[in-house]
């Protein structure tokens, strides 16, 4: 409104949105906390303030509030068709639109923490329980839950894909394979 200042995120909440971003551009070993604060508009005290373990601690609460976002805004918005191809349909036309606004810059942060390695098992643990949630939304109307672990896969994949190739042709391949395949396998 006009006249009205819109309220800031707070410190937690800017190391969150930072991070993100960071690790949907770098991965989890690329930024180091100087770049995470710096980004964030925040205090080296406020990330141990909020995140006491650390920098792992923090990509941990980022993976869980990007997931969290996916969940809610992308893959079950409220009231959206909650069929898994239409799932399907709203993820790829959302990562279209990501990968075109950023150039191509900005990859999923939850494979970024997946690929964190074993000195990172928070952070991979973080991305597992993700995925886990994203199968089990897409699995939830299939008649074999376990093609939505295909789908998981091949979506990822395309991402990737798209960053490297600077193309969202992968996505599209994505949708026009996988969607009639998730189409005939769900169940009413």
């Amino acid at each position: 409104m006009a006249g009205t200042r819109e309220r800031q995120p707070d410190a937690r909440g800017r190391l969150v949105t930072a991070t993100i971003a960071l690790l949907q551009e770098r991965g989890v070993h690329g930024p180091g906390v100087a770049d995470l604060l710096e980004r964030s508009g925040t205090a080296r005290g406020s990330l141990y303030q909020h995140f006491p373990g650390g920098k792992g601690d923090l990509v941990v609460a980022a993976v869980e509030s990007a997931a969290a976002y996916l969940a809610t805004e992308v893959l079950a918005p409220e009231g959206a068709d909650p069929s898994p191809r239409a799932v399907l349909d709203r993820l790829l036309d959302w990562w279209t639109r990501v990968l075109r606004r950023t150039d191509f810059g900005r990859g999923c942060p939850i494979a970024a923490a997946a690929s964190a390695g074993p000195d990172e098992e928070v952070c991979v643990a973080a991305a597992a329980a993700a995925f886990t949630d994203w199968r089990a939304t897409l699995g939830a109307h299939l008649a074999d839950p376990s093609l939505a672990g295909l789908v998981v896969s091949a979506v990822e994949g395309a991402l990737l894909q798209a960053r490297a190739l600077r193309s969202t042709e992968p996505l599209e391949e994505v949708r026009r394979h996988l969607g009639p395949l998730v189409a005939s396998a769900t169940v009413a």
